[in-house]
């Protein structure tokens, strides 16, 4: 924030905000219908469309015509609550009216919010000062009166409902569209539009006339007419002439004579009119005569020979102000304001009789210049003042308010002034208007806060652009996307003119659903590509990539500039508060806070500066608040560090953000020290750096309370008893964010000005009252709040956070049309997603008026640390980001959380979502004795609702059920070698129970992870961790035998049967068995298929069942010669090898038991004719011995040697002859 310049003291800053539609196809275009058929086509066809807002490929001219606007106002509603305020705007050459709520807030009670935009397309363009807008007093509804360039009065009724319900416009649009030409607005050309309600409007004539226009009860959009103007009944009056006098205005040719600026009396007996002619004309409304004409700076009424005559320029904005103010001055019944552009002085008249010219109307203290110093508070010679809005104090004329608006060139600025007309000696209301200008700050948006802000790359000094690099592509993006900088609109056209440059051979193919940032980096990247074509050494590469990013930014800032136009200033009475609508921008201003106030005011506050001479807002907020020693202070650190290189700033705040997030060990002392040498502050003091700092204050005058309360002004305790029941809107919350980014950042710089002295002076012998480690560990807190707040307000979350009622409405219905999707194309900070829905949990005082804006964000930002510890907190967002499943957020945010058991289970289950199991394990593992063993309260920590109920009961009750807890965590994800692990973690530390109640407990605990060990082990091919848990698995039997089943083929379908033959399988041989026998059963072909038979064989051969081996292979054997057909091929060996391995297998055992018992068809013939399941009812038993099948072994070599010479058999093999 630099100090403003000029003679104007700074009370009041802009929140700028930006205008945008709520969410996608919230913006409605309705096309009106014309009155009249065009000269050269159809009647124009009245239609409504839902626009979906795609800035890709919009130009300059597009994005001009779409987001710039020409004219804009905000009017407020005085008879109905939400929504109230309502912003317009006229856009593509004011053919367009674009109209929106702009309220902050609304009752709680609302469930939906007034968040859709109306584009309203005319025919023909609005005619300028041709827009006003009246409310409804028997409906809920703002009227709209439009006169077009073709000279059609529209009369728009807007419902309410409009602006909430999107099918609420689909109707027919000429039922709330009323189409009218007045007869004398068709004969003449209309200049000024001025509603004095919904039936009722004032059009000041080209020719000098004003027409009154009544609205006829039939409601067909027909106005009863009523002209005033001098001899209005002759022939003259009826045609359109050109007088002597005539000021060209866009079409128009007006007369001297036309009305400027028209006002009804409170009375409503008169119309007062300040004409070009520079006249205050007074109508009486019965009559239609004039009755008072006068100079607006009483001078004669011609002008003499040597006195040219002078005319008010026709685009004058505001130049009559009427007020009905209680005890009028001179018994006056109200009062009047004017404002002469030829001396750029004001008038205040009283008003006892306006049908009397000579006594009806007085000027107030014509003694006195109401001259507003623009000149000197703008250090220029040419200005003019565009508006102004007066505001009643509290007792009538004495503490009001005059808020006008100058301009010089392209630069516009707002000033204030509080004064008493009724104060008793005149000199005191002129030195007011004199030396009391309060000025309001333009805020840091604009295209000069932007340079001064310390983190934009493209004002960075070269010493500055050597450490960080002058195309750190992560700073440019930052800067760019930071929230509420620019707009998207502003940043896909400057990317789209800017990418203009490329040559068509580099033209750039980017999809449409690439993110704007990674089309911003690929264009930035084919640019430096084109110019650096022959390759160049880093240095100048650096210099080449710094050089596209300036160009880019160069545009985006030419197009921001644009956007900050302004167009009107609006005083809204209700709240008295000041609006400022800007071609894309509706700003508030507020007052400054008191760190902002004294930035802002640095010179007039200086010790250097005599109070004596102090204007008055200045001397008074100083002696109201108490700031004048602590402005000293703050000022003074100021200008120290500002004094010191940037080299040291850089290499300050690195060494300062580890100070900030790591645990310290070292004393405070001892912190001190190791900031001030390692970036060696005291020899970057200079000699006169050190003599402006002492001039300004004297250390040995320096005190631990003069640290403490600069501290303490940059915090905010809450004012009032009455906590408001409303809801945010959200502009409210854009504005409270506003708010608090450009906050932080004041109180930010602020503290590290009092940082870096407090390290400079720590070791100065004449602080005898100053304690530096207590004003460092001050500071070094209030940094650290500081810092968590900078990031959750510069960083958005890719889902949207209800913030009351009503956007929980809208949110569902986004939700149910993005298919249940809480990801939008909206953005929303972190700040505004957690804590927006506690917008008013604080109490609100009652007469806060433009300082209400700055309290509220003050407030709000304390929620953040409201009621809890910094670390709690902490965890609570982490908790809340990961609840949301915004990963990558939480793990940039982690780097915050302090190291403790609780953050460190909650960086192990944000390293669980990010796939990366061997860090979470770490995590878990080293938080598990605390959490499960230690003295931890999971129902006081987890106040979010991050675990469930039955995860919570996993902590403080034994490691067992902690890493019961973990283990399903990475069974969630698959990662079973993970649980595995904290398996046998679990496992290792159950301990044995005494009582019944805890043993049946702790073994329904230890089945369940026995249960999870071997599922896991399975998955991992752990055979003997699988085999384990299953032995130890006390569960019922049925289970247990599903489970060996799962084992046996898991080993099976992985190739481990050698594994499985190494396992002992105590007691579960025959289970094992039968588990192999059936699949050997289920296979369906022995031949090519898996080799279940062999596996059986291996099992028995492996525990000795020899006959049992050979009978597997023997049935295996029978099918081969049943279902192969490879028998009948030569060269095929599985059968003699299946017999030789049989042969061999009974060789094994005694002669005696050398047979096997196998299965015989009763009648082979009948074996194609069998019935499924009914083939055991064909076979019989029969006994093989050793010598039967060295036979059939005998049989098989001749059937095989028969084959291969040729002698092929004619029937089956058991009864052919060979030949």
């Amino acid at each position: 924030m630099t100090m403003v310049s000029g003679g104007g003291i700074c009370l009041y800053r802009e929140a700028r905000l930006n205008i945008e539609p709520a969410f996608p196809e919230s913006t409605i275009a309705i096309t009106l219908p014309a009155n009249t058929p065009s000269t050269f086509g159809p009647r124009t066809v009245p239609k409504r469309v839902i626009v979906s807002e795609k800035y890709i490929d919009q130009d300059e001219e597009a994005f001009a015509k779409r987001h710039l606007a020409s004219e804009g106002s905000i009017f407020f509603r005085r008879h109905h609550g939400c929504p109230r305020s309502f912003l317009w705007r006229l856009l593509d050459n004011r053919r367009t009216l674009e109209i929106q709520c702009a309220d902050l807030d609304q009752d709680i009670t609302y469930k939906v919010e007034a968040n859709l935009t109306l584009l309203l397309n005319f025919t023909a363009p609005i005619r300028p000062f041709g827009i006003a807008l009246a409310e409804s007093e028997d409906h809920d509804a703002i009227i709209v009166f439009a006169i077009t360039s073709s000279n059609e009065l529209y009369t728009l009724t807007l419902h309410r409902e409009f602006f909430m319900n999107k099918s609420a416009t689909d109707q027919d649009i000429n039922n709330w569209c009323k189409k009218s030409t007045p007869n004398l607005i068709g004969l003449r050309s209309p200049y000024r539009l001025v509603a004095l309600s919904e039936a009722q409007l004032l059009v000041s004539l080209d020719d000098g006339g004003i027409l009154h226009l009544q609205k006829q009860a039939n409601n067909d959009g027909t106005w009863t007419e009523t002209l005033y103007k001098q001899n209005n009944w002759s022939l003259g009056s009826l045609l359109p002439w050109k007088g002597q006098h005539t000021i060209r205005f866009g079409d128009l040719d007006l007369d001297a004579t036309s009305a400027a600026a028209t006002a009804l009396s409170p009375d409503g007996k008169h119309i007062f009119t300040v004409c070009l002619d520079h006249r205050l004309r007074v109508w009486n409304v019965f009559s239609g005569r004039p009755t008072i004409q006068l100079d607006l700076l009483g001078e004669p009424d011609q002008p003499t020979e040597k006195t040219a005559s002078y005319f008010i320029g026709p685009s004058q904005n505001t130049l009559l102000a009427i007020l009905d103010i209680p005890g009028g001055v001179g018994g006056a019944t109200y009062h009047v304001i004017t404002y002469s552009p030829k001396q750029h002085q004001f008038k205040f008249w009283g008003v006892r009789d306006a049908d009397d010219d000579s006594l009806g109307i007085f000027e107030i203290s014509p003694e006195v210049d109401f001259i507003p110093p623009v000149d000197e508070l703008m250090n220029t010679t040419v200005w003019t003042l565009e508006e102004f809005a007066f505001n009643r104090g509290p007792a009538g004329w004495r503490g009001a308010e005059l808020w006008i608006r100058a301009r010089s060139g392209p630069s516009s600025k707002v000033y204030v002034l509080k004064f008493d007309l009724m104060a008793s000696v005149s000199n005191v209301v002129a030195r007011a208007w004199k030396r009391d200008w309060v000025c309001v700050d333009s805020g840091s948006l604009t295209v000069d806060g932007l340079k001064h802000n310390a983190a934009n790359p493209s004002e960075q000094d070269m010493e500055m652009s050597e450490l960080t690099g002058p195309g750190d592509a992560e700073q440019w993006l930052d800067f760019l996307f930071y929230p509420g900088r620019f707009t998207t609109a502003t940043l896909e056209t400057a990317l789209l003119v800017f990418r203009r440059g490329l040559t068509q051979s580099r033209t750039l193919r980017q999809s449409r659903h690439t993110s704007l940032k990674e089309r911003i980096l690929g264009t930035i990247t084919a640019f430096v590509s084109a110019a650096n074509s022959k390759g160049s050494d880093n240095d100048r590469y650096d210099d080449i990539v710094g050089a596209q990013w300036q160009a880019f930014y160069s545009i985006i800032k030419d197009l921001h500039k644009r956007r900050g136009e302004c167009l009107s200033l609006v005083f809204d009475y209700a709240k008295d508060t000041p609006w400022l609508v800007l071609s894309d921008y509706f700003s508030a201003v507020r007052t400054c806070s008191e760190v902002e106030f004294i930035n802002l005011n640095a010179a007039r506050l200086s010790a250097s500066s005599p109070a004596k001479d102090r204007a008055e807002p200045l001397r008074k907020h100083v002696q109201d608040s108490g700031i004048q020693h602590t402005s000293t202070l703050l000022n003074a650190a100021a200008a120290l560090r500002k004094s010191l290189p940037l080299s040291f700033h850089r290499q300050f705040e690195l060494h300062l953000q580890a100070e900030l997030l790591q645990t310290q060990s070292l004393s405070v002392l001892d912190r001190m020290e190791f900031l001030e040498q390692s970036t060696d502050l005291s020899h970057q003091v200079t000699d006169d750096d050190l003599s402006a700092f002492l001039e300004e204050v004297e250390v040995k005058d320096l005190r631990t309370d003069s640290f403490l309360d600069a501290i303490r002004i940059l915090t905010h305790e809450s004012e009032g008893r009455n906590v408001l029941k409303k809801q945010v809107s959200r502009y409210g919350l854009s504005a409270l964010l506003r708010v608090s980014q450009e906050t932080l950042e004041v109180n930010h710089n602020a503290l590290l000005d009092l940082l870096v002295l407090i390290l400079y002076i720590q070791f100065d012998e004449d602080t005898e009252h100053l304690d530096p480690a207590e004003v460092f560990v001050e500071i070094v807190g209030q940094l650290k709040d500081n810092m968590i707040i900078c990031w959750l307000a510069s960083n958005a979350w890719s889902r949207q956070s209800p913030t009351g009622p009503a956007s929980e409405v809208m949110l569902k219905s986004l939700s149910e049309s993005y298919n249940n999707s809480r990801v939008f194309p909206m953005t929303q900070t972190v700040l505004e997603g957690i804590f927006g829905h506690r917008a008013f949990d604080s109490p609100f005082p009652s007469s806060k008026k433009a300082g209400l804006l700055t309290y509220w964000s003050h407030v709000w930002m304390s929620q953040v640390f409201a009621d809890q510890s910094y670390d709690s907190s902490l965890e609570e967002i982490m908790m809340i980001l990961l609840t949301q499943k915004d990963y990558d957020l939480a793990l940039r945010f982690s780097k915050f959380l302090p190291e403790e058991s609780w953050t460190t289970y909650l960086k192990g289950r944000l390293h669980i979502a990010l796939g990366e199991y061997s860090i979470a394990s770490t995590y878990l593992q080293k938080a598990a004795y605390h959490l499960a063993l230690g003295m931890f309260n999971i129902h006081d920590t987890d106040t979010v609702g991050f675990l469930s109920t039955s995860d919570r009961n996993s902590f403080s009750d034994g490691l067992p059920k902690y890493y019961y807890h973990i283990l399903g965590l990475f069974d969630k994800v698959k990662a079973y070698s993970y649980v595995a692990d904290f398996a046998h973690l679990a496992l290792r530390s159950c301990a044995t129970k005494q009582d019944e109640a805890s043993k049946k407990e702790e073994n329904a605990l230890k089945n369940d992870i026995l249960s999870r060990l071997f599922n896991a082990s399975i998955q991992t091919s752990r055979w003997n961790d699988a085999y384990s848990a299953l032995t130890r698995h006390t569960d019922a039997a049925s289970r247990r035998s599903d489970e060996l089943k799962k084992l046996v083929d898991g080993m099976v379908q992985r190739d481990a049967f050698g594994d499985m033959l190494k396992l002992p399988f105590v007691g579960l041989i025959d289970e094992v068995d039968d588990i192999l026998v059936n699949m050997c059963q289920l296979s369906l072909n022995v031949a090519s298929g898996p080799p279940h038979h062999q596996m059986l064989y291996a099992f028995r051969i492996s525990r000795n069942n020899f006959r049992g081996a050979a009978s597997i292979l023997y049935e295996r054997l029978q099918r081969l010669k049943t279902t192969s057909s490879k028998i009948h091929d030569p060269e095929d060996e599985s059968l003699i090898q299946c017999y030789v391995m049989i042969i061999n297998t009974l060789s094994s055992v005694n002669e005696e038991e050398a047979y096997i018992l196998a299965e015989q068809k009763i009648d082979d013939s009948a074996s194609a004719q069998w019935g499924i399941g009914k083939a055991k009812m064909r076979l019989k038993r029969q006994v093989i011995t050793l010598d039967t099948l060295r036979k059939e072994y005998q049989a098989e070599l001749d059937r095989v040697t028969a084959i291969e010479d040729g002698q092929y058999p004619f029937v089956e093999a058991e009864e052919m002859d060979f030949l």
